[in-house]
């Protein structure tokens, strides 16, 4: 099985995460309806969304098209957008936006399916038929930091510190006594936590053990044989003869999972 060499120092790893910790940007989301009711829900469920996913994010509301765009659209990286709003509404707004700030996403919300081709043209990311309701706006939230971006962290504790990392940068998990090393692509972190602490904290869906010592990311699998994983960096794994069927099973999920995220478009 491939090794990552030792961080020589607490200086290497501690390198490693700083390089982590000062990419945790905060992504700024703007949220432009019309109706409180409507925003607060959006707000809502996307704070309930961030908080479940340690994402750092701050969340604005606009209760029009004209406030919105007064303000400093560029720092904006996701917007929900009404349609029909008094004054200008969300379609020109949203094109507005865009000649401003190119990289910028938009989902779009109606009653109606009116303006979806519309929106589709101006490539937006999604367009929702209100009302919109929990499971809808994840899968759309799903889409947008999976494609986007890998700001989840998890913190973990190095020492006496806390510190966080990304999970899309954890390759795999290996026991070492009562502690554990995280195998990262930066390289090799010491924490002062158990695997079974580990395996507490991180996405259960995203991760499978396929022997005692070892804990996996499934992001990170490229090919599965009968009893090995074969990592993205050529580490290979060996798969308990015990858990082959559960792991197979897990991992088919993942992937069905991940195809059907990335798949997933139009209007909801």
């Amino acid at each position: 099985m491939q090794k990552y060499e030792m961080a020589d120092s607490e200086t290497d790893f501690r390198q490693i995460l700083w390089e982590g910790q000062h990419m945790n940007q905060e992504i700024k989301i703007a949220v432009c309806d019309d109706l409180a009711e409507d925003r607060e829900n959006i707000t809502r469920l996307l704070s309930e969304y961030t908080d479940k996913n340690n994402l750092y994010v701050k969340i604005e509301e606009f209760s029009s098209g004209e406030a919105f765009l007064s303000s400093d659209t560029s720092v904006y990286s996701l917007v929900f957008m009404d349609i029909f709003m008094s004054g200008m509404n969300g379609m020109e707004t949203a094109k507005k936006l865009i000649s401003r700030n190119s990289r910028v996403q938009i989902v779009f919300g109606s009653t109606s399916t009116e303006f979806a081709a519309e929106a589709f043209d101006i490539e937006a990311l999604h367009y929702m038929v209100k009302p919109v309701g929990k499971e809808k706006l994840f899968h759309i939230l799903d889409r947008f930091f999976d494609s986007v971006y890998s700001l989840r962290t998890v913190n973990v504790k190095v020492g006496r510190l806390e510190e966080s990392i990304y999970i899309s940068d954890i390759l795999y998990v290996e026991a070492d006594g009562k502690r554990a090393k995280i195998h990262t692509k930066k390289g090799v972190i010491d924490v002062s936590m158990s695997m079974a602490d580990l395996e507490e904290v991180l996405p259960a869906n995203e991760f499978c053990r396929p022997i005692r010592w070892a804990l996996v990311s499934m992001r990170e699998i490229v090919a599965m044989p009968t009893d090995i994983l074969k990592l993205s960096d050529k580490t290979e794994i060996p798969i308990s003869r015990l858990k082959r069927k559960e792991i197979q099973d897990a991992f088919a999920n993942y992937s069905w999972r991940s195809t059907r995220r990335r798949m997933r478009g139009g209007i909801l």
